[in-house]
């Protein structure tokens, strides 16, 4: 007996082992030029309308869809940019001025500016607002900020142009902005 410096193919190995390299190639490239966002996760988000999640999941989830004013740098605890270019912190530590990037779109074309920023803290801290829903229970942003309406620590957001918003707060509070860098904000 012979040994041949070939390996033999049974038929079919060659058409078996192309497919098995080649196909996966072929659905990477297929979804590369969908637009269709592909998450993998360890379980179901309870929902993504990050406000009133309380797991994980949910947050995890909502950090691939969501921008926040400010971030944690990647792999790290620093807060750094977000939809806020800069902010400043008054010398008492009661008020944060951010300044907003310019030419962030919503989804729907909508702009980000002071107001869509002042509108979302008043929904979640009013709750006479009628998108404060009775059925929602914003539990982070009581626990961050102290509660709700007259309790909250957060007297007031206000603009001071289109791209400037103001937080003006009751007390200082040091982690205020790795607060805002959470997934729920």
């Amino acid at each position: 007996m012979t040994k041949s410096r070939h390996m033999q193919w049974r038929p079919g190995t060659r058409r078996a082992l192309f497919t098995a390299l080649a196909l996966p190639a072929l659905l990477l490239t297929a979804n590369l030029s969908a637009k269709t966002l592909v998450y993998c996760s360890e379980g179901s988000p309870e929902n993504f309308y990050p406000g009133v999640n309380t797991t994980g999941t949910s947050f995890d989830a909502n950090s691939q869809i969501y921008s926040r004013i400010v971030d944690f740098e990647r792999g790290g605890t620093a807060v750094v940019p977000g939809l806020a270019e800069r902010w400043e912190i008054s010398p008492d530590g009661k008020v944060y001025t951010f300044h907003l990037r310019k030419g962030v779109k919503f989804h729907d074309g909508t702009d980000f500016n002071a107001d869509a920023v002042i509108f979302n803290f008043e929904r979640w801290r009013f709750t006479d607002n009628p998108l404060h829903f009775e059925s929602q229970v914003f539990e982070y942003y009581e626990a961050m900020w102290g509660g709700f309406d007259d309790a909250s620590l957060i007297t007031s957001v206000e603009k001071i142009d289109d791209f400037t918003v103001k937080f003006i707060l009751s007390a200082p509070l040091a982690p205020f902005l790795a607060n805002l860098a959470m997934a729920l904000f």
